[in-house]
């Protein structure tokens, strides 16, 4: 990941997403009717899922592996927080 200055001298990180074709092509159809760049869009939805809790418990339901590592989502000044399980 590159760190990189963004407006207002936040720091933001660069991650690039690989995604199917079938995923591109509906990424960018939302896009269009958004009226937002397809990067901006998915940016956007990255933070909306990681925002909530339900999908945040979803995923690692099903994909958590590790439950040492198993974050629990808490309500921190009105922004979700990831509290390490242990």
């Amino acid at each position: 990941m590159i760190e990189d200055k963004g407006l207002g001298n936040k720091k933001i990180k660069r991650v690039n997403v690989s995604l199917t074709n079938k995923v591109n092509y509906k990424l960018n159809r939302l896009a269009t009717a958004c009226n937002v760049r397809p990067t901006t869009l998915a940016g956007m939805l990255i933070e909306t899922c990681l925002n909530d809790p339900q999908i945040v418990n979803r995923l690692q339901d099903i994909y958590n592996v590790h439950t040492p590592y198993k974050v629990i989502p808490v309500q921190n000044k009105g922004e979700i927080d990831f509290i390490i399980r242990g």
